[in-house]
């Protein structure tokens, strides 16, 4: 999940490019920021959101009762979905289709300026080894060849945003990983046009209007993907979301008595004001129709007296014990 959330607004949102771990995956969660600025483009809505709130309140004097979030996918939803490219890989689809369908707009350039080594935080790995032990952590050594191909082209593509020179909070890595001769190991050197160690390195990175694209990723989807501009603002052509994603929804369910989410809120912001009905607390102010008509990615969710994006709700609120910012409330009294 390249990235859980930007450091600053309006900004490339950073990477920690998984939200659920798949092989042996940590999450990098949704985390980190990033610093480049984000290319002037028009964006377009995923679609039409709704005002109506997904919280179901019921009415009670009780502050003492459990909020039930029903959640769909797991991770961010914006770029590549990881799951989304493994059942584009097993239904015969080439990791170039899988890059051009989760990036459209995009295209794949060969790069002229490969460098040796990139300097992972703060210490340089050799090109391969860097890839290997990142795909490795991010989508798995037991995914399809071309699964692993579209993920190794993102991951280089999204070092090179960085002139390779990544900080270790931007996205999962596994230092002690033999990778040699294992599948991952041999699909990056495929797709780096290599048959040994002895070969030069012929990269390619996935460009957008002459230069490379934000190639964020995460664990599985709702269904589709969602706009960056929804979830971490600014506007990226190729990051519209609306995409179709043909692997299985998975449904989850975070449940949370009033007295820890009122612990949880106030933790994340003391001054936010809480009234005495819990029913009241969370109001899904606007999400998109991923699901159906009633439930999406949240954009806007309203706790308490504060407006806030769904998915920093979720990060920052919730600590990412919700899956994803795809999701509906509802409220049980005792």
């Amino acid at each position: 999940a390249v990235t859980e959330s930007p450091t600053q607004a309006a900004t490339k949102p950073v990477t920690t490019v998984t939200n659920k771990p798949t092989a042996p995956k940590t999450t990098a969660a949704q985390t980190a920021a990033s610093t480049k600025p984000a290319p002037t483009v028009t964006q377009k809505p995923t679609s039409a959101p709704t005002s109506a709130p997904t919280t179901q309140p019921v009415k009670t004097d009780s502050q003492s009762g459990t909020f039930v979030f029903t959640v769909y996918g797991w991770g961010h939803g914006v770029g590549m979905s990881q799951e989304g490219a493994i059942s584009m890989a097993n239904s015969g689809k080439s990791y170039k289709k899988i890059l051009s369908h989760y990036y459209p707009g995009t295209t794949l350039k060969a790069d002229s300026s490969v460098p040796e080594t990139v300097n992972y935080g703060g210490t340089d790995y050799g090109l391969v080894e860097y890839l290997c032990k990142t795909s490795y952590r991010e989508i798995g050594n037991s995914a399809p060849k071309e699964a692993i191909k579209a993920q190794i082209v993102a991951i280089y593509t999204f070092a090179k945003t960085y002139n390779f020179v990544v900080d270790s909070s931007r996205h999962a890595f596994s230092a002690g990983w033999e990778y040699e001769n294992t599948a991952t190991h041999k699909a990056c050197l495929e797709v780096l046009g290599m048959s040994g160690a002895e070969d030069t390195p012929k990269p390619e990175y996935v460009d957008y209007n002459g230069s490379p694209a934000f190639t964020c990723y995460f664990a599985s989807s709702a269904g589709k993907t969602v706009s960056a501009n929804s979830v971490w603002g600014g506007n990226y052509a190729y990051l519209s979301g609306g995409s179709s994603s043909p692997e299985t929804v998975e449904k989850s369910t975070f449940t949370v008595s009033s007295e820890d989410m009122k612990r949880m809120i106030l933790a994340y912001d003391p001054n936010i004001v809480l009234g005495d009905d819990p029913s009241q607390w969370l109001k899904i102010v606007s999400h998109d129709s991923t699901v159906n008509s009633d439930t999406g990615y949240v954009s806007i969710i309203k706790v308490g007296n504060k407006e806030m994006r769904g998915n920093h709700f979720r990060g920052e609120v919730c600590d990412y014990k919700i899956r994803s910012h795809c999701f509906s409330i509802k409220y049980i009294p005792d």
